[in-house]
């Protein structure tokens, strides 16, 4: 086993130890698609770079999440909007890691979501309680994202490249299937099979054990592969690290079918540290198609 396996072991293991388990309330839910169906959100007036909270009905209740336009630069640069990692508090901690402007002279303009329940840690302890919640979270963050292009597409004559990393690669890959509407997909350590993390990999640790007994119920929700292979993915560019014992790299490179998959020599862990590698691969399609 490597470095950035055992690397990967410990930091879920030990989190594993304090952390209330996900799904320890509830391991059913409606699918992703139905929860998109019943989301209402009103989307804000934008008026510059900032924070936008947003409220939102959901048939997991009443959630709130957040964007940010966090760089505004010239209405013709594309556009990159990230989303950050589970239990990534603050939100933007990756995002700054990885575009630390004015450091980088980053090509583009910049902004980032926030999911429901990534307010703070506690808030995040909350969320994971049931499976439902786990879904509509996804399905706001897909939903504020399309959102957020439609209002690019008014704004900017750019190409917009929709980025994140783990359960924002997750939600980047969501929302290629369901809209697409994007003209980049770059899902960082992750794949289409999320069941296969919370059931399979070494994150399941951080799983309810009345949850992990009934696998059905937690693939039927989140595993993307069949629609997925269903899509036209040739604006997808994926990044996976070799040696992830959480995004495991056989099923989730299995996942993408045919697709070409970019790879990275780190785990989980050390793949999501790895900002530069994480920004290069970003910018890649822009660059390729320039």
């Amino acid at each position: 086993m490597s470095i950035h396996s055992l690397i990967d072991n410990l930091a879920v293991g030990t989190g594993a130890l304090f952390m209330p388990k996900y799904y320890r309330e509830g391991h059913e839910s409606v699918t992703i698609a139905e929860h998109l169906n019943n989301i209402s959100m009103t989307f804000p007036d934008v008026q510059g770079a900032g924070d936008y909270d947003i409220e939102v009905d959901t048939l997991a209740g009443n959630l709130n999440a957040t964007f940010r336009i966090a760089r505004w630069t010239d209405e013709k640069l594309p556009t990159i909007v990230y989303h950050h990692g589970a239990a990534e508090t603050p939100f933007d901690y990756g995002f700054k890691r990885i575009f630390p402007t004015p450091k980088f002279d980053i090509p583009a303009n910049l902004a980032l979501i926030r999911a429901p329940f990534h307010r703070n840690m506690k808030d995040f302890q909350q969320g994971i309680r049931t499976l439902n919640n786990i879904a509509a979270m996804l399905a706001v963050s897909v939903h504020l994202i399309e959102h957020l292009v439609q209002y690019l597409r008014q704004v900017s004559t750019g190409k917009i490249v929709i980025a994140g990393t783990s359960l924002g690669g997750f939600i980047t890959n969501l929302h290629h299937i369901h809209f697409n509407s994007a003209d980049y997909y770059t899902p960082l350590l992750a794949g289409l099979a999320m069941d296969d993390a919370y059931l399979y990999s070494t994150y399941s640790k951080a799983v309810a054990r009345s949850a992990k007994d009934n696998p059905s119920a937690i693939k039927s929700v989140l595993n993307f592969e069949k629609d997925f292979a269903k899509m036209d993915n040739s604006n997808v560019f994926p990044l996976l690290a070799v040696h992830d014992t959480l995004i495991r790299y056989e099923q989730q490179r299995a996942s993408y079918g045919n697709l070409p998959v970019d790879i990275i020599n780190k785990g989980h862990t050390t793949g999501a540290l790895a900002y530069q590698a994480l920004r290069e691969h970003i910018l890649k399609p822009l660059q390729k198609h320039a």
